[in-house]
């Protein structure tokens, strides 16, 4: 293992490897990514890696854009194939129309390709068998679907090993080098790496690792739930990946045919655990819950079978957006922390904001500041109209 490095990224998962991605395409090759487990084994892995760019913050906006185009460059760039644009559908309640049209109007002045539909398209065009019961708006958006978590890691990973940087799996973080509030390395159980500049994107463990440099990080870990259902024979599984506000659940097509993933969404309350000591399973409620829930909306799936089922981590915020920055009052550390359960989507372009302030000293692809640290103390938070992570 080396003992030096100009950088060292703490963290595997999509914003660490979008981060050592970004930064050799910058110029900086001699970076080292440590990672506790493998490539996407903590909550990137687990994610339902749904893609859809509805957010009412523009930064978010502004990000998932970016992300999106980056997915969709993956191919040329990397040689893996690693989006799906399967389209996307947002189901809305009539109590929340005001707010839908409110951020339709700002989706489209940023860009978005994205437009409302009536509920009679949606069951026609979108989603046969839809129950339009309850739905008060829908909007569509083409260049949403769904992304593999694995496949996106490891072409991260290894176009930038191609570019001369390293990569360490099994390697967990054990302690921060300081010198005074100045970051100079880390420990690892394979030996200390010394290093003037340290980011820290590591997911749940995010917290622990802030500790180690003398931060007490804002940071929340909630145990999250989804399963993946057989369809019925005859039946087909949804096309499009879908947010439901109506029952508050999503669910999207998976790449093995006939099948469906599901996951109850926010708000609902939170369910905190440590990370390295929580039950992976889905508990028996919430398979049948999320069951009922779908088989309201989308009738002709009541009687599909689970074949998968398991249970992951967000790391949340305060206000339910990621913190990209430099360490308040410690040099040399930099934060990608703070997920919130959408942290996937917008990992391709958090980490090349992030790799353009290491680089250069300012993100120009997407103005980041307002995922500044110091928003919380100065009470300027992010807010987002229809709460929690849904944005």
């Amino acid at each position: 293992m080396k003992t030096t490095a100009d950088a060292i990224i703490i963290g595997g998962g999509a914003v660490g490897t979008s981060t050592l991605y970004h930064l050799t395409k910058l110029g900086m090759t001699d970076i080292v990514l440590l990672e506790k487990g493998n490539l996407a084994s903590g909550s990137t892995g687990d994610s339902a890696a749904i893609v859809r760019q509805h957010y009412s913050n523009e930064v978010n906006i502004r990000l998932v854009k970016r992300s999106i185009e980056i997915f969709l460059s993956m191919r040329d760039e990397t040689g893996v194939e690693v989006f799906t644009q399967s389209g996307w559908c947002f189901l809305v309640p009539p109590e929340a129309e005001s707010s839908f049209v409110e951020n339709m109007a700002q989706l489209q002045r940023l860009g978005v390709r994205t437009w409302e539909i009536s509920v009679e398209e949606a069951m026609e065009d979108h989603l046969p068998g839809l129950n339009p019961d309850g739905i008060g708006r829908v909007a569509y958006e083409p260049d949403g679907g769904f992304a593999d978590p694995h496949l996106l890691c490891q072409g991260f990973a290894d176009s930038a090993k191609s570019a001369g940087a390293n990569v360490y799996p099994n390697t967990p973080v054990t302690g921060i080098k300081m010198s005074g509030d100045r970051v100079t390395g880390v420990r690892t159980p394979n030996g200390e790496i010394d290093s003037p500049l340290v980011i820290n994107a590591a997911g749940p463990w995010a917290g622990p690792i802030g500790q180690m440099a003398g931060l007490e990080l804002p940071l929340e870990i909630s145990r999250e739930q989804e399963m993946m259902l057989q369809v019925p024979s005859g039946a087909s599984a949804p096309r499009r990946a879908v947010s439901n506000m109506v029952e508050r659940i999503y669910f999207r097509p998976t790449k093995q045919p006939g099948t469906v993933l599901i996951g109850v969404g926010h708000p609902k309350e939170n369910e905190p655990v440590p990370p390295d000591d929580y039950d992976r399973r889905a508990d028996p409620d919430f398979i049948e819950d999320a069951g009922a829930r779908l088989a309201h909306r989308m009738p002709h799936l009541a009687d599909a079978e689970v074949i998968a089922s398991w249970s992951g981590l967000y790391t949340i915020t305060p206000d339910w957006s990621m913190i990209v920055d430099q360490a308040p009052g410690v040099d040399g550390m930099y934060l990608a922390v703070g997920g919130s359960g959408h942290s996937f989507k917008l990992a391709p372009a958090i980490g090349q904001c992030l790799a353009e302030m290491i680089a250069t000293g300012s993100a120009t692809t997407v103005d980041i500041t307002p995922l500044r640290a110091t928003r919380f103390s100065e009470g300027d938070p992010l807010r987002s109209t229809y709460g929690g992570n849904r944005g």
